[in-house]
């Protein structure tokens, strides 16, 4: 069975993260350098992820110099003093699209997968009566096969339950975000719930998330039928459904696979706000990130980034010149204007 463990690895651990942040702002500090060598010692795994740390750094330190990355940072700090209201900061934002060393962009640590891809997926009991609760914490991923061959890939901190087995076959998204790839068998339709809402399939993949305040449906391939007591609307591939509150249902075409990646263990944004970011990659680490300048919340910013990379994306950030950072607790850090000198 696919397992649920958060992933490790240039910070998919927040303990590594947390100590490379603040030895970084202390390099100094004696009884800090002490308890972190205490933590190292604990065990063989703190050791392994603190590796992954200094790796994605050394990586890092090695480019800096780079004239094209050099020449990013100089746009992109010209972008922010200029404080553009129009046209979009460029791609990645001067990150993407001037750091493209060896045909990729440039990334922190290693892209290990938080499940076990060799290891076989959890079969369920199709028995009507043998409900099932699937869960992931918080920067977790897991995939779960059915019976009959469909799979259901968990997000970070999500609920699915398995809720019939007979004449359909049912689940429901209790918290979070969930990939459903969805076997073909016309004489017991596929159907998922999800804030009060029913998502019907024959043979399809598409992704359903449940938010505090909103909830979405992203099609992939096939055709699916989304239904509420007052609406219904058929989806075609590549289109989005979301809702805000008690808002009407809008529906629009969107680049699915973007938001899909975190199934790859990476996120997408394209000309999103910082703030925007941020919350989203809060979601996968028990490490927040908290921007603290109302400008500097606004700045748009486009990239691929690895989920749970909280200290890379802020080594990113800080590179760049584009923010730098504080750690202010264990489990906070936060995020304000770069300062030069």
């Amino acid at each position: 069975m696919n397992d649920n463990r958060p992933q490790h690895g240039s910070s998919g651990s927040p303990d590594a993260a947390s100590w490379f942040v603040r030895l970084e702002r202390d390099p100094q500090d004696a009884e800090l350098r002490q308890s972190f060598e205490t933590w190292l010692a604990a065990s063989p795994q703190n050791r392994d992820d603190w590796s992954n740390v200094g790796d994605a750094w050394t990586r890092m330190d090695a480019i800096k110099d780079d004239p094209a990355v050099l020449a990013a940072r100089a746009a992109l700090k010209a972008d922010l003093a200029a404080q553009r209201r129009g046209p979009p900061l460029r791609w990645a934002a001067g990150i993407a699209a001037a750091v493209m060393l060896g045909g990729g962009l440039l990334a922190f640590g290693s892209w290990r997968q938080a499940e076990d891809v060799g290891a076989p997926a959890q079969v369920v009991a199709s028995a009507p009566q043998a409900l099932a609760v699937y869960s992931t914490p918080v920067g977790g991923r897991r995939t779960v096969t059915l019976e009959d061959g469909s799979q259901v890939t968990l997000s970070t901190d999500t609920e699915v339950r398995l809720t019939n087995w007979d004449r359909q076959r049912a689940l429901t998204v209790v918290k979070g975000e969930a990939f459903f790839q969805v076997a073909k068998n016309p004489d017991q339709p596929f159907v998922v719930t999800a804030a009060g809402r029913t998502v019907t399939a024959l043979g399809t993949a598409f992704d359903v998330r449940v938010d505090p305040s909103q909830w979405s449906v992203s099609l992939v391939e096939g055709k699916i039928r989304v239904a509420s007591d007052r609406s219904t609307v058929d989806m075609t591939p590549g289109h989005h459904l979301s809702q805000r509150g008690d808002a009407a249902w809008t529906v629009e075409q969107r680049n699915v696979t973007d938001l899909t990646s975190w199934r790859d263990g990476s996120l997408v944004f394209e000309n999103r706000p910082l703030a925007s970011i941020v919350e989203e990659m809060n979601r996968y680490s028990t490490q927040k990130m908290r921007i603290v300048d109302p400008a500097l919340a606004a700045t748009p910013l486009s990239g691929r980034f690895k989920t749970g990379d909280v200290a890379g994306f802020v080594a990113t950030l800080e590179a760049f010149g584009m923010a730098q950072s504080r750690q202010t607790s264990s489990a906070t850090i936060d995020l304000f204007p770069h300062t030069p000198g």
